[in-house]
């Protein structure tokens, strides 16, 4: 959907929802020219002409529409109804446009698996957003059984989602649909609610679940909210939840479990959601939970592909019934969803998945045998090496700069239309380590950063500041509001001016350095003892041949196949480096003969397999 109508009722300050959804229904019904008779409830959101105000917005957002050529269909409108909700509300609720494509397949399976009349199927999605799921559930099962839209909407189909104005937009997609395919009734009734999921008691709210023992069917795309975004109530609510007791859980993570619970003996629950509780702190108690609650669940996983326009997530399919305790795997792309054999699936026993670290799920027995036998090699990473993140000032830009020149006392820092002679006495050296690619770059790439600490990493007092290092104190006193906004002002930091955390200020040590995130990783070793860096990772040693060693390794096709086959996917083919990922990769205890060979030899791909057992490894 065009960001111009996003513009157009931003310019035009039109931000009560129930404007909104008038502009959006009255162009809606003009545009396809729909003729509404008897739904009051349709009827009340039309614009009349004798409001002129509004019918002349009306004309201008219609002449938008057609200007832009938009093909304005009930998917077009879902997709509007999510686009218009407000940026600040996407935050807190984590409303996100699921493509078309992608309900329909999770719709159509959990469907076929329904073995009973569908007349009587109880259907629902417990985080509905604008109702796109429950259009795609309806529209199957009155081409299925021919019942009326009435009967559906009253008998079949159940909603909630916390926004009323989201309820309010699914009865109004509902309801066009019922009436652009002939039954225009007075009123519809339906089961939607507007209410918090992590407290609703479906029990207590609808007799027929109750007796049904559950529903038959729960599908949907449960809200993309991480922990710093929630809400006090929110993250309350979260601790009534099993699965959301491991580390900072998002608000997906909990959506599993109610709707297991919510769900029938015989039922299937399919959602689209994020992808990170495969591996994450914050999934390892989902993880467990569908081991102990003897979880059936069919993971589709999309990878480094953003299935969702709007959101830099990554994102799988699940289908979760309550029967076996196995995991069904398979990686593949969106578009070949149609020709993907469900039955054919890698499956994996859970007693052979590490809960605690993060499923290592790929496509094939082969790479399941490859990683077993490099994480069984050796001693794992985790026990050898000591990695550390980069600083975190949480505001670099303030701290750290490229000298435009310096003399036997200063640097001189450019800011904006300013110049500052910042001492160079509270200055360390610092480097960007995910854009170093060899050794030169150290150098060609080193800035400066004010490190307001002592020797012993202690922050320097205000009054020794303004004493020592007047002209550093003058600058950064500039930059006090830009500081106290961090961490959204709610934290009280020992000085204003110290960094935002502690991490990686006192390194010693000699350090290999690699990016966080990549295609292919480099890996690059400092001498310089005292750099510190941001951004990236660094493997910390007193041991300069120890970095040697793991460099060779991890520059390796061997190390390079195992950590693409367990890692985190992003776009365009980038993959995640952090420590989480490379923990359990097994290093090879060479003596002190294979050290030497391995620091020296023209080979060492050929060299590593060997060592490691690894048979035709592809290159």
């Amino acid at each position: 959907m065009t960001s111009k109508i996003y513009s157009f009722l931003k310019q035009q300050n039109i931000s009560t929802p129930e404007l909104v959804d008038s502009l959006i229904v009255s162009a809606y019904v003009n545009f396809n020219q729909l003729r509404v008779k008897s739904n009051k409830f349709i009827i009340s959101h039309l614009i009349e002409k004798k409001k002129k105000a509004n019918y002349e917005l009306l004309l201008s957002f219609l002449d938008i529409i057609q200007t832009e050529q938009i093909a304005f269909n009930l998917e077009a409108l879902i997709e509007l109804f999510e686009f218009v909700v407000s940026p600040s509300d996407k935050v807190v609720n984590g409303a996100v446009f699921t493509p078309e494509n992608i309900r329909e397949y999770i719709v159509d399976n959990s469907l076929s698996s329904y073995n009973g009349d569908l007349r009587d199927v109880r259907a629902a999605d417990i985080s509905c957003g604008c109702g796109g799921f429950l259009l795609t559930l309806a529209q199957k099962i009155i081409d299925e059984t021919g019942r009326t839209f009435y009967d559906v909407y009253s008998e079949n189909l159940y909603g909630i989602d916390i926004a009323e104005y989201s309820i309010e937009r699914t009865k109004i997609l509902l309801s066009l649909f019922a009436i652009m395919n002939g039954e225009d009734q007075n009123e519809f009734r339906f089961n939607l609610f507007t209410d918090n999921s992590l407290s609703f008691n479906w029990n207590e709210a609808c007799a027929e679940i109750r007796a049904n023992g559950g529903f038959d069917i729960i599908v949907g795309n449960p809200p993309y909210v991480c922990s710093r975004n929630m809400d006090k109530e929110t993250i309350a609510l979260l601790q009534n939840w099993e699965v959301a007791k491991s580390g900072h859980p998002d608000l997906y993570i909990p959506f599993f479990q109610i709707g297991l619970e919510n769900l029938c003996e015989t039922g299937i629950l399919g959602f689209i959601t994020v992808n990170t509780f495969i591996k994450s702190v914050n999934g390892r108690a989902i993880r467990q939970y569908l081991d102990v609650n003897n979880i059936e669940l069919t993971l589709i996983s999309f990878g480094g592909e953003q299935v969702f326009q709007d959101r830099n997530t990554y994102t799988c399919i699940c289908f979760l019934k309550h029967e076996g305790r196995r995991v069904h795997y398979v990686r593949t792309k969106s578009t070949e969803l149609d020709s993907l054999d469900l039955t054919g699936l890698h499956t994996f026993d859970y007693d052979n998945l590490d809960h605690h670290d993060g499923w290592n799920l790929v496509n094939d027995l082969p790479m399941v045998n490859f990683i077993n036998l490099i994480e069984s090699t050796g001693r794992p990473f985790k026990d050898l090496y000591n990695t550390k993140n980069g600083i975190a000032t949480l505001k670099n830009d303030v701290y750290k700069f490229k000298p435009i020149n310096a003399d036997e006392n200063y640097y001189y820092l450019k800011d904006e239309n300013d110049t500052y002679s910042i001492e160079i006495g509270i200055c360390k050296n610092i480097i960007n380590a995910n854009k170093l690619k060899s050794e030169i770059d150290i150098v060609r790439l080193r800035e400066q950063i004010i490190f307001p600490y002592d020797e012993k990493t202690r922050v320097i007092p205000e009054k020794i500041m303004k004493e020592k290092y007047p002209k550093a104190y003058r600058y950064l006193k500039t930059k006090k509001t830009i500081l106290s906004a961090r961490d959204k002002g709610t934290r009280e930091y020992e000085t204003w001016y110290a960094y935002g955390r502690r991490q990686s200020m006192d390194i010693h040590a000699y350090k290999l350095f690699f990016p966080h995130i990549c295609e292919r990783p480099t890996f690059v070793i400092c001498e310089d003892m005292d750099l510190l860096f941001y951004n990236g990772i660094g493997i910390v040693s007193d041991n300069l041949e120890e970095l040697q060693v793991i460099k060779k390794i991890l520059e390796s096709n061997l190390f390079y196949e195992y950590i693409r086959n367990t890692t985190k996917d992003y776009a365009s083919g980038y993959i995640s480096m952090s420590r989480n990922y490379l923990k359990n990769f097994g290093v090879y205890q060479f003596n002190d003969k294979e050290k030497a060979t391995l620091l020296t030899t023209n080979d060492v791909n050929k060299f590593l397999e060997k060592k490691y057992g690894v048979i035709n490894l592809k290159r």
